[in-house]
């Protein structure tokens, strides 16, 4: 149950939350209902920790959770916040004699703090105490004896318990030191570098009252800020330490970590005027000077200067403010601090007016009067806590208005300070008797309405956090910034994601005469509508297409505006090329088709049937307008055949060049024979050129093979290009079953247009030899008719044949010769081997001298010479060779050979002379039934089946001869051989043809398998 004094206390809370004003209020301008069920938890609430404390609070800060406290038993209390029932005292008074804690400092990873002490008496000095999370034995910090240290900046790399790392000290005369402090063996205190940084006073009282350094390194630099804060003034340091070496990156980082290495960032502020020097002016309060000596009023009071508060993101800066007398000096940082101006923005927020709280009629306690300054604050991603003597205030950083006040009642204790840990994010406000815990919940949930009304839209969409009415809301400002400004499009872009009212919006452009944004909004909506949406999709389409129209018909061609309509083009055309488009499109075609002949844009008319494939109504439109070229441009656009066989003829007609073109590119998609009803409109010598070049494109290209395009194009060439029918005869070949054409209707065609040339060929094709070489002698061309009909009269095989067709030539060329002429006539017999002078005699006239033959017939009697010497050589040469078989045939008759008693069969194994055997040239020996064995199953099938029948004969004659085996002999006439002789003859024949291993039969049992059984085989292996 809460206390009396916490019940009280919750009663002078106020919340201003724009939140809660607009609990029960649906968004304004969106088509959203927001509906509420409960209040929202407060952004912030308070909650006092229940600490059983030894003593009073002097000072205290948290780091890292863990909560370090100075009381005012001179005793350091140290707590880990996740185990507040566990802590640990480190007695102090005993160490500090004559001396007064004055402030502590603890670094952000919650292990090194400082105390900082005053003299209560004369005769002592200033001095720093150091204590690290773990010891119990405080050092002092003897380098900086006599130094009234009145701020820390603590390394924020730094990651070691035992040391702090490079650290910054500020002191009540404006000095900066540098140095690192750490301990080593269990409690032995290292002071390293201690050294002068630099100095703010220039010899004035200027107390130093904070102290903050920060590092990042990028590529082979680290960048470092300093920012020190006055009683009066605000310094920024900015340096670039770059890396001496090539190594890593990090190389400079942690030579700054481990080194002296501040000092470099003030290097280049020693020697610049102090009116040169970045700082700002603060405003001070009347109550707070410039401090003198150390020891005097203002040093001994120092809670009341200004105090430098970040707010940080993953232990890095983006932001800091400083109290001044008007108000909190709020910058924000840039996340690079890559150059000296780091601050990338700045602004004042005054505090709040002061109000009066009466106390409760009921009540006995009072209420302190209000401040009008706080005492101190801390900031948050949106907010800053101020701290007053009696209260705390919210502040919103986006639009300066309190939005949470709570007071105290006295009973809690005087208010001294609120803190907030930068790592765990938890604030704390402490008085001399109690801590009091703040919990943030969800504080940007306004954060997207304030940043909408600052006009900083992306930010605000960035909080609405998935909230579909807060977006709304949003984007509804952001496009009505857009629309005021005259930025059309965009504010089109941005409605169309919005669920204001259509037809609001649609007014809006309609007033400003500007259709491309209406067309924006227009196609942004269309592409949310759902698919069951029909009719709005149709209505939407229907609208889109005029307004597309309307604004192609305003841009003209020619000119600067070609560009404008290319491009304006280019979107219609993808529109109209969507899926949603093309099926309304198909469903109402006819609206569309009137709307575009409306305003006469026959280029999209022709670009919309050929998206939605409905070519012939086009076509039609266009052939009754005599628009040829347009229609063959939509029949040439379009890939169904059925369209070119309708409509080829009728262009084909009037613009045949064109038309073939068209045919041409379709290629293999059209059949010619149904293009036939095309390629018969022969109006002119144009249109047959034309058809030929289909037609040769078809037999050439696609390798067509229908006689009767073949046969359509032979008559082509017969009637309009005589020249070329050789020509295309000639490359379908020779042979009657290779060509395509019928060549009896290509020689009736050849004859009767009178190709001379393509007739000769087509009765050389046709073995019609003797017509074709008589048609040959009767060109107009003497000399051209000669040389063709004896290069047909070579062609045939026949040797009859061809010394006819060549009597046929000389015969041709004899008849009618003069005596001069004879000689040039008996050239024939060079020309033929197959003529003779006496073939040709009978051709010549009665009366020819025999003095023009007498070369000729010398030259046969020779050639017939000369033959006969031939056959004489041929006789001689066929004597001796037979005369040589006598001879080998003696030799081998005379051939022996010798066998051992011990030769044995190479198949049986058994001695060669017990039975019958063949003995071969080669040297092998075979018994003869072995070796029949080993070659009847290699004989072929006849061979095997005369063998058969051989000694089926052989038996049945010795039975015949000697039927009751008496030994009785069949009679032989001398010279002459038996009958049973002949049979056996025979049969060894076959069996010994050729020897069994050196023989065809070994060759060809190569690929016979040396086991026949395998499975025997391998049984009887195993």
């Amino acid at each position: 149950m809460a206390s009396m004094f916490d019940q009280y206390s919750s009663a002078l809370i106020r919340e201003n939350s724009t939140s809660d004003a607009d609990a029960n209020a649906g968004p304004k301008t969106s088509g959203y209902v927001s509906v509420r069920t409960r209040k929202e938890v407060p952004i912030f609430t308070k909650q006092k920790m229940n600490l059983n404390l030894p003593s009073g609070i002097m000072h205290m800060s948290v780091q890292n959770d863990w909560l370090m406290m100075l009381m005012t038993n001179l005793t350091v209390l140290r707590m880990n916040l996740k185990q507040p029932d566990k802590f640990t005292e480190v007695p102090i008074d005993k160490t500090i004699g004559g001396l007064r804690p004055s402030n502590i400092y603890v670094d952000p990873l919650g292990a090194h703090m400082f105390l900082t002490f005053l003299p209560k008496s004369p005769g002592f000095t200033p001095e720093v105490l150091y204590l690290q999370r773990n010891s119990f034995k405080p050092k002092f910090v003897t380098k900086l004896k006599d130094q009234e240290i009145t701020a820390v900046g603590f390394n924020h790399a730094n990651d070691s318990e035992t040391n702090t790392g490079p650290i910054l000290f500020g002191t009540a005369h404006g000095v900066i030191w540098e140095a690192e402090v750490g301990l080593e063996s269990g409690d032995k205190l290292v002071q390293y570098n201690v050294r002068h940084a630099f100095d703010v006073s220039k010899g004035e009282p200027r107390p130093i009252t904070g102290l903050e350094f920060y590092l990042k390194t990028e590529g082979k630099n680290v960048h470092c800020i300093v920012l020190v804060l006055t009683v009066d003034r605000l310094y920024k340091f900015h340096n670039t330490i770059r890396s001496a070496g090539t190594g890593p990156t990090t190389v400079a980082a942690q030579e700054i970590k481990t080194s002296g290495y501040l000092q470099k960032v003030f290097a280049s502020y020693q020697n610049i005027p102090e009116q040169l020097k970045d700082f700002e002016e603060l405003t001070v309060s009347s109550g707070t000077g410039k401090a003198g000596a150390p020891g005097g009023g203002m040093v001994g009071s120092n809670a009341s200067w200004p105090k430098l508060v970040f707010n940080y993101e993953e232990d890095f800066p983006k932001s800091f403010g400083c109290l001044t007398e008007n108000g909190i000096n709020y910058q924000e940082i840039d996340p690079s601090i890559n150059r000296p101006q780091f601050v990338v923005q700045k602004e004042l927020i005054t505090y709040p007016e002061p109000r009066f709280v009466p106390a409760p009629a009921s009540s006995s306690h009072k209420v302190a009067p209000k401040s009008s300054c706080p005492i101190s604050f801390v900031l948050t991603d949106f907010h800053a806590l101020l701290l007053f003597p009696d209260h705390v205030t919210a502040i919103s950083l986006l639009d300066y208005q309190v939005v949470y006040e709570e007071y105290f009642v006295e009973q809690y204790g005087r208010l001294l300070n609120i803190v907030k840990d930068i790592r765990s994010n938890v604030t704390l406000v402490y008085s001399n008797k109690l801590i009091f815990r703040y919990k943030i919940v969800n504080e940007q949930r306004n954060a997207w309405r304030l940043y909408a009304d600052r006009q900083k839209f992306e930010l605000a969409l960035q909080y609405c956090n998935k909230n579909p009415a807060h977006r709304d809301i949003v984007l509804v400002k952001q496009a009505q910034s857009h629309f005021f400004a005259g930025d059309f499009l965009q504010a089109a872009a941005i409605f169309s994601e919005t669920q204001l009212s259509f037809e609001e919006v649609c007014l809006k452009f309609l007033q400003k005469n500007c259709n491309q944004a209406l067309l924006l909004y227009l196609r942004n909506r269309l592409a949310q509508l759902k698919p069951h949406e029909k009719t709005q999709i149709t209505m939407l389409t229907v609208w889109i297409v005029q307004l597309y129209l309307i604004e192609l018909a305003h841009q003209r061609p020619g000119g600067a505006g070609d560009e404008t309509r290319r491009e304006l083009q280019k979107q219609f055309e993808s529109f109209m090329a969507s899926r949603a488009v093309i099926g309304c499109v198909r469903k109402y075609r006819a609206a569309i088709y009137d709307l575009m002949a409306a305003y006469g844009d026959t280029h999209n008319l022709t670009a919309l049937t050929t998206i939605n494939q409905d070519y012939e109504s086009v076509i039609n439109q266009y052939i009754n307008q005599s628009r040829y070229e347009d229609a063959l441009a939509v029949l040439s656009a379009q890939n169904r055949p059925e369209l070119v066989y309708q409509y080829a003829p009728i262009v084909m007609e009037m613009l045949p060049t064109s038309t073939v073109d068209m045919l041409i590119a379709q290629g293999h998609r059209l059949d010619p024979m149904r293009l036939m009803s095309t390629l018969l409109c022969l109006e002119s010598p144009l249109h047959a050129q034309q058809t030929v070049r289909y037609l040769e494109f078809c037999i050439h290209s696609r390798g067509c093979a229908e006689p009767a395009i073949h046969n359509y194009v032979i008559q082509l060439y017969g009637t309009y290009a005589p020249e070329q029918l050789l020509t295309f005869l000639e490359t379908q070949g020779r042979d009657t079953t290779m060509v395509h054409y019928d060549p009896h209707y290509a020689l009736r065609i050849s004859l009767r247009h009178g190709i001379q040339p393509a007739s000769v060929f087509l009765h050389c094709l046709l073995e019609m030899w003797v017509p074709a070489v008589r048609l040959a002698l009767m060109f107009e061309d003497a000399e051209a008719g000669r040389a063709l009909a004896r290069q047909t009269a070579a062609q045939p095989v026949d040797r009859n044949l061809r010394k006819r067709l060549w009597l046929l030539i000389a015969e041709h060329e004899i008849r009618g010769t003069r005596d001069e002429e004879v000689q040039r006539a008996l050239r024939i017999l060079q020309e033929c081997d197959l003529l003779r002078i006496e073939d040709l005699l009978p051709y010549f006239s009665d009366f020819q001298k025999i003095d023009h033959f007498k070369e000729a017939i010398c030259r046969s009697l020779k050639e017939y010479n000369v033959k006969i010497q031939e056959q004489r050589r041929d006789m001689e040469e066929s004597a001796k060779s037979a005369a040589r078989v006598r001879q080998e045939l003696e030799t081998f008759r005379n051939r022996s050979v010798t066998i051992g008693a011990q030769e044995q069969c190479l198949l049986c194994a058994v001695y060669l002379l017990l039975k019958p055997f063949f003995i071969f040239h080669c040297g092998h020996k075979f018994h003869a039934d072995c070796l029949e064995a080993a070659v009847v199953p290699s004989l072929r099938p006849d061979t095997a089946e005369r063998l058969a029948q051989l000694k089926h004969t052989l038996s049945t004659t010795q039975t015949a001869t000697d039927p009751n085996g008496s030994g009785a002999t069949e009679f032989v006439t001398p010279g002459t051989v038996s009958h049973k002789e002949k049979l056996k003859s025979e049969i060894d024949a076959i069996i010994s043809s050729e020897c069994l291993y050196c023989g065809e039969l070994m060759i060809n049992a190569l690929d016979k398998p040396f086991v026949e059984n395998w499975q025997q085989a391998n049984s009887e292996w195993d």
